[in-house]
Parts: C-alpha cells; sequence; structure tokens
C-alpha cells in the first residue's frame, strides 16, 4: 500500500476522516436500535457494530487505499429485522448464520470474475427498482415503529395520532435533518438525533443515562450462530437475497464514489475497486460472527471524497473514529425510537433518487420495475420483491424475443423453484 500519491497531504486526509465519520456515525445508534427489534441485545450490538464498523475501514485503509467508510448496511439490517426474522418466523441466531454464509460467498465472488457477470446480468431498470423498493421498506418502517401510520379495522393502514409529543419530535428530528442537509453543514442525522433525544430528556419522555462508560460485553451474540435447518427453501432464500443485497449496493455504492475522474484517472484503479469490495465482504462475514447484520460501503463517504480524501488515511481516521466510539454507549442508550426514525426516513428520501435514472419507455421494463417496487413494502421481503420482478421481466423479454442475459434466465429458474416449494 502506499499513501503517498500526488494529492496527499495528511491535514487533508484527516479532516475528510473526520467529515465521512460525522456523516455516517449514526449508524452506531441505529443498527442496535434496527437489530434489537429482531430480539438481538442492543447493548452487545452496539459493541459489534463499531468493532465491526472499525475493521471494514481499517481493512479498505490498508487493502484498498480508498477513502471509504463501511458499516453494518441500512437494506441489510432492515432486511434481517422485519424480512428474516419477523417476516420468516427464524430466530436472529439463524439470521446471523445467514449473514455469515452470505458474507463468505460474497468472499468467493469478491476474488473471481462471477462478480462482474453477476452484475452485468441484472438490468440496470431492475437495479435501480430493487433500490426504490427498499427505500420504500424503510420508510414504511421508520413510520410504522413510531406509530405514525397504524393498522385499521376497515383499512391496510392510517395515520396515527399525529398529536403524540413523540410524533412531534420526530417530525422535527426529520426536517432538522433536511435543513442540515440542504445547507451541506457536516453531521446532519447525528446532530438531529443528539438534539431530538435532548428535547427528549428536557420534556421528561427519557431519562439520563450517562455519556462514558466501558463498551458493553459482546457475549449475547459472540459467535451464536445457528446453522441448523438453513437448508430450508426459505433460509436458502433469505441467504441468497442477503448475497444480492451486498452484491449491487457495494457495487454500486462503490462505482458511483470511486469512478470520478479523480480516483479512474489514478493508477490501479481497478485494482483498488476489487480490493474495496473484497475487503467489504470479509467484513460481511465477520458481522456475522460478532452480531450485526451484512457491511456496505456508505454514500456518505462522498462528502469525505469532497472534502479531499483520497486515500486509505480518510478511512483509517474512520476506523479510529468508531474505536472511540466503543465508549459513548449510554449516550446511545439514551436516544429514543422517535430520534432514530427520522434518520431511516431521510435514507430512504436519498435512496428514492435513483428514480431517475429509470428508463421505462418499454413496457417489458416499466411492468418488472413496478411491480418490485410495489412487492418489496407491500410484502415487507426483499426477497420477494426481488424474485417476482426478475421472473417478470424474463418471461416479458421471452414472450417479445428480445435480447436475454442467460444468467438472468438462470436466476428466474431459482426464484421460481423458490416460490413453488416454499
Amino acid at each position: 500500500m502506499n499513501f503517498k500519491t500526488p494529492d496527499f497531504a495528511i491535514k487533508t486526509e484527516i479532516l475528510a476522516g473526520i467529515t465521512t465519520f460525522l456523516t455516517m456515525v449514526y449508524i452506531a445508534f441505529v443498527n442496535p436500535s434496527i437489530l434489537h427489534d429482531a430480539g438481538m441485545d442492543q447493548g452487545a450490538v452496539f459493541t459489534a457494530t463499531c468493532l465491526v464498523t472499525a475493521f471494514a475501514c481499517g481493512l479498505t485503509a490498508f487493502l484498498a487505499n480508498t477513502p471509504i467508510g463501511v458499516a453494518p448496511g441500512m437494506a441489510l439490517n432492515i432486511y434481517f429485522s422485519y424480512s428474516v426474522v419477523q417476516g420468516m418466523g427464524v430466530s436472529w441466531q439463524h439470521a446471523l448464520a445467514m449473514v455469515f454464509i452470505s458474507g463468505v460467498l460474497f468472499f468467493i465472488v469478491s476474488l473471481t470474475s462471477l462478480r462482474r457477470l453477476l452484475i452485468e446480468s441484472i438490468p440496470h431498470n431492475l437495479q435501480v427498482a430493487i433500490l426504490i423498493g427498499i427505500s420504500l421498506l424503510i420508510a414504511l418502517i421508520a413510520l410504522q415503529s413510531n406509530q405514525l401510520i397504524v393498522s385499521g379495522s376497515h383499512t391496510l393502514m392510517h395515520l396515527g395520532d399525529l398529536g403524540r409529543p413523540q410524533s412531534l419530535l420526530f417530525f422535527l428530528g426529520f426536517l432538522t435533518i433536511l435543513a442540515l442537509d440542504y445547507y451541506r453543514i457536516p453531521g446532519a442525522i447525528i446532530s438531529s438525533i443528539l438534539f431530538i433525544s435532548g428535547l427528549s430528556l428536557l420534556f421528561g419522555l427519557t431519562t439520563w443515562k450517562g455519556i462514558v462508560a466501558l463498551p458493553p460485553s459482546l457475549a449475547p451474540t459472540l459467535l451464536q450462530l445457528d446453522f441448523t435447518g438453513l437448508t430450508s427453501t426459505a433460509s436458502m432464500k433469505a441467504i441468497f437475497t442477503f448475497f444480492l443485497i451486498a452484491v449491487f449496493d457495494a457495487t454500486g455504492t462503490l462505482i458511483g464514489l470511486l469512478n470520478q475522474s479523480v480516483f479512474k484517472d489514478k493508477p490501479c484503479y481497478a485494482k483498488r475497486l476489487s480490493k474495496s469490495l473484497t475487503a467489504d465482504a470479509a467484513a460481511s462475514t465477520l458481522a456475522g460472527l460478532l452480531g450485526s447484520a451484512s457491511t456496505s460501503p456508505y454514500i456518505e463517504s462522498a462528502a469525505g471524497i469532497e472534502a479531499g480524501g483520497r486515500t486509505g488515511v480518510t478511512a483509517g481516521v474512520i476506523a479510529f473514529g468508531f474505536i472511540l466510539m466503543l465508549f459513548f454507549y449510554p449516550l446511545a442508550a439514551a436516544i429514543p425510537t422517535y430520534a432514530v426514525g427520522p434518520a431511516l426516513l431521510y435514507v430512504a428520501c436519498c435512496m428514492i433518487k435513483h428514480v431517475i435514472h429509470l428508463s421505462l419507455d418499454d413496457i417489458t421494463e416499466t411492468a418488472p420495475c413496478m411491480l418490485i417496487m410495489m412487492m418489496i413494502p407491500f410484502t415487507s421481503s426483499i426477497a420477494d420483491g426481488i424474485g417476482s420482478g426478475i421472473i417478470l421481466y424474463t418471461v416479458l423479454k421471452l414472450i417479445t424475443r428480445q435480447k436475454l442475459n442467460p444468467l438472468l434466465l438462470i436466476l428466474a429458474l431459482v426464484f421460481i423453484l423458490f416460490f413453488l416449494i416454499s
């Protein structure tokens, strides 16, 4: 590894690392909250989140020499808690085993040309539709978990009690993030979380638990993986979905972050990109062992790149930041769900911006995309959404005698098999 690039300046890299850290540190609060809904110990998940993120960023720094922050992915922890554990009715121990297996598969694929072939087999429109569908699911979960929308006796859902203090604080937090983001103020999400948590303490809705303490024990989640029964169709479909989300999310994000001329024109661009994927895959494997959802490169890394981050030093600073975060669990424990919920809704807003990249002139493109975007939030299953869209896309292309990637046909047959025997 060589950190000495023409653009290298230690002060600039450190500042870039701090900037990216502030934009993504919210995951230390959000990930434990989401996985707690799966029945996992919140303190242990907090420790696992910080350690996995520090490992992922450190490995990205020393292996790939890229200024990329890597942490448990929002789409992946949502899928873990709400689709796999709550939706399928399996234990979180089984879900951790799925994370581990998908991480191993991702690691193997990242070392081969199969990753490129798999990415190329999924049409661009479908990849974008999957992102939009996941964004709608995240938004739905954010609103439901904070009782802003509730199930009705005569309707599928309707507005909850918007006059509750918790609801008002939720909307205030959301507006705070949007305003800070608009004015490009670093740390918009974490600033909003701390602001709403402070107001919650002031109004007596939560209790003060301190700021600094020794990190919570990892024991409740460490090596708690349960591999029994993972040969079932439902489990295999879930593992396959973990794998697909990780591959698409990581590859798409990294290409977007590193595809700027400042990186692409540098020597070893392709190698840096490939090694970044390998680091992410290795971290996802570790996540299953420690007790967290799979990792993914964070689009928030763009803030650090814009601040001048060009090398692994930026990622190293992020890693150091999350090591320090280990000692701030009392602060994390005092943060209510209505302070975290706005962050989820904001992430959904950021993801849905990809809709501008859809090209829907052809009905054989439009219909599968629409099906994916509806099925993911309506079924609360990313796997069912992806599978139904791929099947419809393949069938339509065969009927209309349009060009079709053979690997996509194989994926469609796999999902048909999953649906028939699940």
